[in-house]
């Protein structure tokens, strides 16, 4: 269970604090079409890589990098 956790606000804290920096780094421009580290494609990723490993946990990780992915949008990062 400490586990699933660990994944979830792992992913969570690592998904904002790349697009944070991405934001910083690209000048503003981690939006639209050539954003990195956001929305559906990197959520399709995460999805695979879990049915490919057969581990729960990153779908733990998926919930953690939506919530973070949302306060990013929040943010104006992307």
């Amino acid at each position: 269970m400490l586990e699933t956790i660990l994944y979830a606000v792992g992913f969570f804290i690592f998904t904002i604090f790349l697009q944070w920096l991405l934001h910083k780094v690209r000048k503003n421009h981690n939006q639209g079409n050539s954003a990195i580290w956001v929305g559906s494609g990197a959520i399709i990723v995460i999805c695979v890589m879990g049915l490919m490993t057969k581990n729960v946990d990153y779908f733990a990780a998926l919930l953690g990098f939506i919530v973070g992915d949302e306060v990013g949008k929040q943010a104006g990062w992307q």
